[in-house]
């Protein structure tokens, strides 16, 4: 199934140093993960739509309000422009 061997081989990969300990802790959780896995393999799916989105919760996001003050207006906060514009280098003759 999945060894020490495959640990490190994978951890080299990612290019992660392990040590002895932790292959055999993290050979371990992978087997024991793999074995949750095969347990949902018996069961009976056979009613249950297929979900095509997340569960479609509502967004609570808050009301557009247009902020008329000129102090957090892109432009007027640059620290270059003309009211209307930025005032940027030339780049280009």
């Amino acid at each position: 199934m999945f060894d020490k061997n495959k640990v490190k081989d994978v951890a080299k990969l990612a290019m992660i140093e392990i040590d002895e300990k932790d292959l055999e802790f993290f050979s371990q959780e992978i087997v024991d993960f793999l074995k949750l896995v095969e347990q949902t393999e018996s069961l009976d799916l056979y009613e249950i739509e297929p979900l095509y989105h997340a569960p479609e919760n509502t967004l609570h996001a808050r009301e557009d309000i247009v902020d008329e003050n000129p102090k957090n207006d892109g432009i007027n906060s640059s620290p270059s422009h003309n009211g209307k514009h930025f005032i940027v280098p030339k780049v280009i003759e």
